[in-house]
């Protein structure tokens, strides 16, 4: 039988919740303050805790702070009779499923354990990658046929100077893998980037190679380039084939002879770097069409290393969602998440056109959205759904449009709590009575109809109804 723990110093809380708890299905643990609270969630597994904010010993958000440290798979439902803004954020950053506001609902209270015992009994069960260090490089995650391929040229080359050409569509991780080469042989020199597509065309050489003081209008200052301050590690050309032509001839010289000059000057420098390129485009074809200066393609292609699209690694992208979302809840305060496998199933049949780039944006969003410990296939597809394109509105029915606009505003309400925190409950007590509001008026006041718009019970839309004052008041009898 699955335990429950309920934590709170009101005895008549806890009887309560008790009857509850146990009614539901379940074992109740009881402690009357935080410390017991804590050392029972020490020693046992709890599938739920119900946890007071306010006990003797130690305040329940502590508890659950000390508790999340240690990747606890307990939900938690932090309840409070003072409902505080700075309270609501810090229990959310901690990892609470719900804030519970006294007195609460025990229909909301049975909602909330049947959750709890559907995920709890749910075939849906955390992804865990099996022998993690097998499959994953310092930067680059896989284990299919195709990037073995890549480790295996990357284990070749890397002992070398060779200059080395990376080829493969945008987003596969050219840089990535640019930056392994570079780990491996030169970890303590530096790594320069420059992307030729992103640099105007009229600044790529002072870029690339520097300048003197006067050399051209506004070079107030003398000012290494990239060539210079790749020394002793790895320049990137990324996106070489964008290089205009006059910079190409320039650029075999530095292949060729290992020396180039500053713009404005006559003075010749050695390269002492190693060249690392990469490119999405077809470099032969254009060669063929004149676009591309041959002798410079044959210096770059020395060694060349395929990196493969997500489309021909389909097996990898469960290792790498699964990656991207463990980083992405640490960078973001998030607790500890995991997909279900049926959920990753999912997002390995989507088709990721903009391959291993598209696919991280796609989890760190979640990471920033996603309200419980476990993702699983209905909320990732209902995801994936919106990330191939928002619909057109225009012609949408009025709830839909509802729908969309609540959404938006709350992944950018998301984005916001991570630089904002503490507003997190001062946003919503602003944004909450106008947001039901207009979600009641566009439903005709059909609660059901609201309640699924907003993704929340009907018991708790009509309990916010009431504490809002928006329930139309009943005529009086004559």
């Amino acid at each position: 039988m699955k335990k429950v723990l309920i934590a709170d110093d009101d005895e008549s809380i806890r009887w309560v919740l008790k009857k509850t708890v146990a009614g539901m299905g379940f074992s109740p643990d009881l402690a009357e303050d935080g410390e017991k609270a804590l050392s029972l969630l020490t020693k046992n597994t709890y599938a739920a805790a119900f946890v007071d904010i306010r006990m003797p010993a130690m305040e329940g958000i502590e508890v659950l702070e000390r508790v999340q440290a240690r990747k606890s798979p307990t939900r938690f439902f932090i309840m409070t009779a003072v409902r505080r803004p700075d309270a609501a954020a810090r229990s959310t950053r901690a990892g609470a499923a719900e804030f519970i506001t006294k007195p609460f609902d025990i229909a909301h209270i049975e909602n909330l354990l049947r959750e709890v015992a559907k995920e709890s009994s749910s075939r849906e069960r955390p992804f865990r990658a099996e022998d993690p260090e097998e499959w994953k490089s310092s930067r680059i995650v896989g284990r299919s046929r195709a990037i073995l391929d890549v480790f295996l040229g990357v284990g070749k080359v890397a002992d070398s100077d060779a200059t080395v050409l990376l080829l493969g569509e945008r987003g596969v991780g050219k840089e990535l893998v640019a930056r392994s080469i570079h780990e491996l042989r030169t970890p303590d020199g530096p790594f320069v980037a420059v992307n030729a597509s992103a640099i105007p065309r009229d600044l790529q050489e002072a870029e690339m190679f520097g300048f003197e003081k006067g050399a051209f209008t506004g070079a107030e200052a003398a000012r290494e380039g990239k060539l210079e301050a790749s020394a002793g590690g790895t320049l990137f050309l990324d996106e070489v084939g964008d290089i205009p032509a006059d910079l190409q001839a320039k650029l075999l010289r530095v292949l060729q002879e290992k020396e180039f000059s500053r713009l404005g000057s006559n003075e010749t420098r050695k390269f002492r770097g190693r060249v690392v390129a990469a490119t999405n485009r077809d470099l032969r074809r254009m060669v063929t069409d004149g676009k591309f200066r041959e002798d410079l393609f044959d210096r770059l292609n020395v060694f060349p290393i395929r990196v493969p699209p997500l489309s021909e690694r389909r097996e990898d992208i469960p290792l790498l969602a699964d990656f991207f979302l463990q980083k992405y809840c640490a960078i973001l305060s998030r607790p500890p998440r995991s997909f279900s496998k049926e959920a990753l199933e999912a997002v390995a049949a989507h088709n990721w056109k903009g391959n291993v780039r598209e696919l991280e944006n796609f989890v760190q969003r979640l990471a920033v959205l996603a309200t419980g410990k476990l993702l699983r296939r209905e909320e990732v597809a209902r995801e994936l759904a919106k990330a191939d394109g928002a619909p057109d509105l225009s012609t949408a029915p009025l709830e839909q449009v509802i729908e969309e606009r609540i959404r938006e505003f709350a992944g950018r309400l998301g984005e916001a709590i991570e630089s904002e925190g503490d507003l997190h409950g001062y946003f919503l007590l602003q944004m909450e009575r106008p947001l039901i509001k207009i979600v009641m008026e566009a439903a005709g006041g059909n609660q059901r109809k609201a309640a699924a718009i907003l993704g929340i019970n009907r018991n708790t839309l009509r309990k916010k109804l009431t504490s809002l004052s928006l329930l139309p008041r009943k005529r009086k009898s004559r």
